[in-house]
């Protein structure tokens, strides 16, 4: 890799770095979110008992941090966002509330059209208080 992209501590893969946990979630929130998604169907805008969030929704949630410790900031600002991976769980529903977990999940190196890039890949685990699977959400970083 080039000196101007530090190395980053392996041993930081699979550390939790970050952990968060929701207020009940409202019917206001869930219908909030649909309708700025454009949603028109019942089951995510009109509240009653069958009301369920759009698959979505867990991506929303709030976090303090996005690295964990030991990965340089000055890097940080210079990254640049991959994309991201979502895997849908169990719905989330009125009254739930969902614990995220963040870790550091993958460090790889791949050479692009303009040279080496590095890939951080920061995972975030979604559960209800069931510890029903919601949403596993993986966002990829790229450094040059």
């Amino acid at each position: 890799m080039p000196d101007s992209l530090p190395e980053i501590d392996r041993s930081l893969l699979g550390r939790e770095f970050e952990r968060s946990v929701s207020q009940p979630i409202t019917a206001a929130q869930i219908i909030r979110y649909a309708r700025a998604c454009g949603e028109t169907d019942p089951r995510y805008v009109e509240e009653g008992p069958d009301l369920i969030a759009t698959r979505t929704f867990p991506i929303t949630l709030r976090r303090e941090k996005y690295v964990p410790e030991g990965i340089p900031r000055d890097l940080m600002y210079r990254g640049m966002d991959a994309g991201k991976d979502v895997e849908l769980g169990a719905a989330v529903r009125v009254g739930d509330v969902l614990t995220a977990v963040g870790t550091l999940h993958d460090v790889y190196d791949k050479t692009g059209r303009t040279g080496k890039l590095r890939f951080l890949v920061l995972r975030m685990v979604v559960v209800n208080q069931r510890d029903e699977m919601v949403a596993i959400v993986d966002q990829k970083m790229m450094f040059r």
